[in-house]
């Protein structure tokens, strides 16, 4: 496993692993899995991904299975950086072959964990929602706290602006474009086994 910290990139995705507690948890759960079928770490990240969204309340997403894990660390630059404005965000996007609009459903999962975007663990379309009221542009100090500076952007930007409006106005559509975006990112440049 990787060190401390580090990325596993698996062909498809990437997530930062703890070996203080993501590490010792997906450890535990391959070996399982391994003792009924193997099952390769691209697989399971994808899958666990997938299932973390459902369990918080959000699209059940079909995950197709055979993925091989790639020998080779991710490139570096491969992740946007959080400081990049929308049209950064948007040229990094599109050269991974992902619409304005995939862009901004795929940033809607920033709704989980803990930077303010309503509950941390249920997944739904308050993200959407409070990017439009901008809390930040408070006075509050802690509203400044909210997000981070890729997410604010991409409120500022005309184009991603349309597709904000349109996911806090209806979860239903939110969670089928997530859905799809999910499905095709975990898809992209992963390299196959038949099953």
């Amino acid at each position: 496993m990787p060190k401390e910290g580090s990325y596993v990139y698996v062909g498809i995705a990437f997530y930062t692993i703890s070996t203080t507690t993501g590490t010792s948890i997906l450890d535990k759960a391959k070996r399982e899995i391994d003792d009924i079928q193997h099952v390769s770490w691209a697989d399971l990240i994808s899958v666990a991904g997938a299932e973390a969204v459902s369990l918080c309340g959000g699209p059940a997403i079909p995950i197709k299975l055979g993925r091989f894990d790639t020998r080779e660390p991710d490139p570096q630059g491969r992740l946007p950086e959080e400081t990049l404005d929308a049209s950064d965000l948007k040229r990094c996007f599109l050269r991974k072959g992902f619409s304005t609009q995939e862009l901004v459903a795929l940033s809607g999962a920033h709704t989980l964990g803990s930077k303010g975007f309503g509950n941390p663990n249920v997944f739904d379309n308050s993200y959407f929602k409070i990017l439009i009221e901008k809390p930040w542009a408070s006075s509050d100090g802690m509203s400044s706290m909210i997000g981070l500076p890729s997410d604010r952007a991409l409120v500022e930007d005309d184009e991603c602006s349309k597709w904000i409006s349109i996911y806090a106005d209806d979860e239903a559509r939110f969670f089928n474009d997530f859905k799809n975006a999910y499905a095709k990112l975990v898809n992209s440049g992963a390299s196959w086994r038949n099953i």
